[in-house]
């Protein structure tokens, strides 16, 4: 990318960042500029977001509607997730793929949890009956995901 291009992009995407723009003017400006383009999302496109949305607003009140519920939405919401992946032209990952990325979360979970509890212990704090009981174990909690997110993402 020439300087020029990118001066020219950045200076485009701060004045649309900053200048709020008609959807229904941008629909006009890409059949302008490829007639022959879809200009309107798709309707599986919309309703695999749909879903994905709606089970994200779910998942706070699960309980009320048992685990068999939450299977059921999660295996919807996992299917809509896979279609657009391969909508967009990415590969699925395979089970073994999702398998290994929540072992992964789960250690990288576990290895904050115990950071913050090393820093802040409940078993040494009176106002502790549970993490988030006390201020100073959620600061401590905080403190442990930005040290996990700095070491993971900017490693000398």
């Amino acid at each position: 990318m020439t300087p020029a291009l990118a001066l020219a992009t950045s200076v485009t995407g701060t004045l649309l960042t900053l200048a709020p723009l008609d959807p229904a003017d941008v629909r006009a400006a890409r059949r302008a500029i490829d007639p022959t383009a879809p200009y309107e999302q798709d309707p599986d496109v919309a309703a695999d977001l749909t879903i994905i949305q709606h089970t994200t607003a779910w998942l706070p009140t699960w309980q009320h509607y048992g685990a068999a519920e939450l299977d059921r939405r999660l295996l919807l919401t996992s299917a809509a997730e896979d279609r657009l992946l391969t909508a967009h032209g990415y590969l699925v990952p395979t089970t073994e793929q999702r398998y290994q990325r929540r072992t992964q979360a789960r250690i990288a979970a576990e290895a904050i949890q115990a950071a913050a509890d090393l820093a802040h212990p409940p078993a040494d704090c009176p106002r502790c009956r549970k993490w988030e009981d006390c201020p100073a174990a959620d600061r401590a909690h905080r403190d442990a995901i930005h040290a996990d997110w700095a070491t993971r993402w900017h490693a000398a």
